[in-house]
């Protein structure tokens, strides 16, 4: 045992207390983002993507209207989306999901999740494409290449 008597933690070394009002001082004196620097930050992050535009939803079966004797489950889900640059037709039949690029051309479609997970495929010569399967929960399609774009999300 010690005969020195317990130090008062409210004492703060004037070292130590020295340093903590300098950071006091520099936190209080920033605390609002100047206005340019608010600006350059949106410029950045509104062209993160330039190269890949992304396309509108023109067209989803499933918006159509349904005939009385027919069964909405039985028909493949077509989707088709829009940019300056062409389309991307989707449709899904089960599993299955395939499309068309127009104009035809040869590019890398990647269809991912929300999760983070991908699946790729080169469409051929005529833009045609065919995954072997789907991921789940909301996915977005993007064509990497020659007039690249990204879908918005969708759920199959």
């Amino acid at each position: 045992m010690t005969d020195l008597p317990p130090e008062d933690p409210a004492v703060l070394d004037p070292d130590d207390q020295q340093v903590l009002d300098e950071l006091a001082e520099a936190l209080s004196s920033h605390r609002d983002v100047e206005p340019r620097h608010r600006e350059a930050a949106r410029s950045a992050f509104t062209w993160r993507t330039v190269d890949s535009e992304l396309m509108e939803l023109t067209y989803d079966s499933l918006d159509a209207p349904v005939t009385v004797r027919s069964a909405i489950d039985a028909l493949p889900r077509a989707l088709s989306f829009a940019s300056g640059f062409g389309t991307l037709d989707v449709e899904l039949d089960g599993d299955r999901v395939r499309g068309h690029i127009v104009p035809a051309a040869v590019a890398t479609v990647v269809m991912s999740n929300a999760a983070g997970a991908t699946l790729g495929t080169e469409s051929d010569e005529d833009g045609m494409f065919d995954f072997p399967g789907s991921l789940p929960g909301p996915v977005r399609f993007s064509i990497e290449g020659e007039g690249a774009g990204t879908t918005p999300w969708v759920t199959l």
